[in-house]
């Protein structure tokens, strides 16, 4: 499968920032592959693989937390990276995403502590006979292609020794990034270093990385693959601050690049802190002196950072149609057998209903009066998180939302909430509750 990784330009890995919206703004601007950010393999392991019917996504979720969202558009040309340590762990994960993405990578480059800290990243350079453990478990369990990204070696003869014994573990791409452990930008890419590597493993593609300073427009990423004479370049920061330099036809005005973000942002429901995340990078010094970027600055919403950019009905239009599909959505029954629904709303909504309308517990507990069914009875429990879910029990079927709470009253009310979206009697309460 080494012809997945041949002759492309990739968005590369980067924590934060790649997730749905900025991979596949790339994608559709003409990146071949997109990397995910890196998800270290305890989050993976731990996370429940969910089909979106809302979204038409593949979600792999721990309660309310979205670890990993992967749209359609996506499919086959979407490579997950992972943090790890133990090739256990590595190979677990294969068998969970199984070919939901097009290849996995392992990420033994990143010289940052929240990733090195427990041996992942480039702490793994000097670690060869874990390097050699991790990617054999996760070629024999893996369905995709293996891949690993590495950061050259203090030593560019330790660099080659290394890079042949990855050669050996049957890897189908190695990434290369040009810079060592202690090296940020601005130091200078070792592009000779590269071009060694690159010239030392010759069966399988090599992927340059670590050129974002150096490229300005789309000419200047096939400049950098010859100067290196590797297979594929991988592009970070660049593609980051200005999305557009994967169009052949020329990069775009940054606010264009921000407005187009933005419509995926809201098409795939992407959370208010990544989305301000991605925006802000983009908008660079216009933060401090464009209205938009101040108006983002200030912003502690989606819609609010929509509405700065005039995306506003964009937002709601999304907003709308996951709802319309959300009430037609069917519970999902546990392994306990407690229906499901993913349904939640903010706390503000609850304090705001004090005195003037009723709430999901009230509008229960008059159906069952009503009906003369058996009151509802809640089960609170606390997870790891410290936030809370409740099980609402009305005659013999249990109901919840797998989405945390700060509160027991919070968890009760949506647990309530679920129960009469289980039962079909969702009319019975008034207003609009849901959060999407």
């Amino acid at each position: 499968m080494s012809e997945l990784y041949s002759n492309k330009k990739i968005l590369a890995p980067m924590v934060r920032a790649g997730r749905t919206p900025l991979r596949l703004l790339c994608l559709k601007y003409g990146a071949d592959l997109c990397y995910t950010e890196e998800i270290v393999d305890k989050k993976l392991i731990e996370s429940t693989r969910v089909i979106n019917d809302a979204l038409g996504t593949i979600d792999y979720r721990n309660g309310d937390d979205i670890i990993l969202r992967l749209a359609p558009e996506e499919k086959g040309r979407c490579i997950l990276q992972i943090g790890t340590n133990s090739g256990e762990k590595a190979a677990k994960i294969a068998e969970i995403v199984g070919d939901d993405v097009a290849g996995i990578d392992v990420n033994m480059g990143c010289p940052k502590p929240f990733s090195i800290h427990c041996g992942m990243g480039a702490a793994l350079l000097t670690q060869t006979e874990k390097i050699i453990d991790i990617l054999k478990s996760l070629k024999a369990a893996a369905k995709v292609p293996v891949t690993c990204k590495i950061r050259v070696l203090d030593n560019p003869e330790d660099t080659l020794k290394l890079v042949r014994e990855i050669e050996k573990c049957g890897v189908s791409a190695l990434g290369v990034h040009g810079r060592r452990r202690d090296e940020r930008q601005p130091d200078q890419c070792r592009i000779e270093e590269i071009r060694e590597v690159s010239r030392t493993i010759t069966t399988i593609p090599i992927i340059a990385n670590g050129f974002s300073g150096e490229i300005e427009q789309f000419s200047d990423i096939e400049k950098w693959r010859s100067a290196t004479e590797t297979s594929s370049i991988m592009i970070a920061r660049k593609a980051l601050s200005t999305p557009s330099i994967f169009r052949e036809d020329g990069v775009l005005d940054k606010f264009e690049d921000i407005e187009n973000f933005l419509e995926l942002a809201c098409q795939y429901d992407e959370s208010y802190t990544m989305t301000k995340y991605v925006v802000q990078r983009i908008l660079g010094s216009d933060q401090e002196h464009d209205p938009r970027g101040k108006a983002t600055v200030a912003a502690g919403s989606v819609l609010q950072i929509c509405k700065a950019f005039g995306k506003e009905e964009v937002f709601n239009k999304w907003n709308e149609d996951r709802k319309k599909k959300q009430s037609k959505k069917r519970a999902r029954v546990d392994d306990d057998g407690v229906y499901n629904i993913e349904v939640s709303f903010p706390l503000k909504r609850l304090k705001n209903s004090v005195g003037f309308s009723p709430t999901p517990k009230m509008a229960l507990h008059d159906y069952c009066v009503e009906t003369k069914t058996p009151k509802a009875t809640y089960e609170v429990t606390k997870r790891d998180d410290k936030r809370f879910i409740a099980t609402a029990t009305i005659g013999e079927k249990k109901f919840r939302s797998g989405i945390g709470q700060p509160n027991v009253r919070m968890a009760e009310q949506v647990a309530a909430l679920a129960a009469l979206h289980g039962m079909n009697i969702r009319n019975r309460l008034e207003g609009n509750w849901e959060e999407d």
